[in-house]
């Protein structure tokens, strides 16, 4: 929402300018003139080069710089300096050891374009763009630190998922244990205690232990039948944990597709699931500056399929850092496989397959 409302204060700051300048050259009959053909192509270069500084930032802001020292040297009076705030706003992205000598400089040349130098004149222009950088600077800090607050987000809400799925699965190993050790062992004892007993009486008495024996034999197999349940490994709801993923990511939205009652019975094959989605979901917060991210789970006979695709400003330079490094060597660990795909203004394709 910010960049779309920045892009057009951007446009109508150009349009503003546009309209007196055109109006002037018209009045000076100079509008068709080599020298006004030459100030308008200049024009419209610097907001062509506007239009597509996402995909080039550094060469499309190098570009504008020069079509607007163009359009203050075709048409000297007039507000062509505005043009050059649009160019320091855009540089609120870079250091200021890199962006404040960029401003100085174009600043200069822009006064040495004027006919007459004028030191109030270009000092008002220079403050002008101070402003435009320092405040697109500090939007763009605030950006940077939402982004690192969701994916820390993210992050946490997904380790805490793992962290309660072993939790529980510790939990019920804990009491498939005891309930052996001491409740089994005991019944068993008792058992054994019972058949000493029923050899050793007759009559009656002995029908009453045959009666009590058989409840305890019956008692232990529900026993042993409780622990061998408690010991199988519950089934993880994945659906629920990466739905929850919504309410604390915003950019980019996430769109999921995947069956309702989704869960995975393998608890190590769950938790590189759910490791596998962190790292995605976090690479789209941190670096794609992506709007959407659609993540689409499909269970298999052969196992699980992760595939996740957004629309940011993708590469055409795969490279695995850190965290694409250790999703593959969880995957791969697992039996599984990963692929990466990406094309520059095409976004970011991951897509990862694992065995049942």
């Amino acid at each position: 929402m910010e960049i779309r409302a920045i892009n057009l204060v951007a446009w109508l700051t150009w349009i503003s300018v546009a309209i007196p300048s055109i109006a002037w050259e018209m009045q000076r009959e100079q509008l068709t003139a080599p020298k006004g053909i030459a100030w308008a192509v200049s024009y419209l270069l610097f907001i062509v080069c506007y239009a597509i500084h996402e995909r080039a930032p550094l060469a499309s802001i190098a570009a504008q710089t020069i079509a607007a020292l163009s359009c203050c040297a075709f048409q000297p009076s007039g507000l062509q300096p505005v043009l050059f705030v649009i160019v320091a706003g855009q540089l609120g992205r870079y250091a200021i050891s890199f962006a404040l000598p960029w401003i100085v400089v174009q600043t200069i040349v822009m006064g040495i374009t004027f006919p007459k130098p004028e030191l109030a004149l270009v000092v008002t222009y220079f403050s002008f763009q101070l402003f435009g950088f320092l405040m697109s600077r500090i939007a763009n800090n605030e950006a940077q630190a939402r982004q690192e607050l969701a994916r820390a987000n993210a992050e946490l809400h997904l380790a805490t998922e793992l962290l309660e799925m072993n939790s529980r699965s510790a939990e019920r190993l804990r009491i498939a244990r005891d309930l052996h050790d001491l409740l089994g062992h005991h019944l068993a004892a008792l058992s054994i205690n019972l058949e000493v007993a029923r050899h050793q009486t007759e009559g009656e008495a002995k029908a009453q232990i045959e009666k009590s024996q058989a409840i305890t034999k019956e008692l232990l197999s529900d026993v042993r039948e409780v622990v061998s349940r408690l010991r199988e490994d519950e089934p993880v709801d994945l659906a629920s944990a990466i739905r929850s993923l919504g309410n604390v990511i915003h950019k980019p939205a996430l769109h999921l597709e995947m069956p309702p009652d989704l869960g995975l019975r393998d608890p190590a094959l769950a938790q590189v699931a759910l490791r596998a989605i962190q790292e995605i979901v976090t690479n789209s917060v941190r670096h794609s500056g992506a709007r959407n991210l659609w993540l689409t789970l499909t269970p298999t006979d052969a196992g699980l399929t992760i595939e996740s695709r957004d629309d940011g400003c993708g590469t055409d330079d795969v490279r695995f850092g850190n965290g694409l490094r250790g999703m593959r060597e969880r995957v791969e660990e697992a039996r599984g496989s990963i692929e990466v795909s990406s094309m520059r203004g095409h976004g970011f394709h991951v897509l990862v397959r694992l065995p049942a």
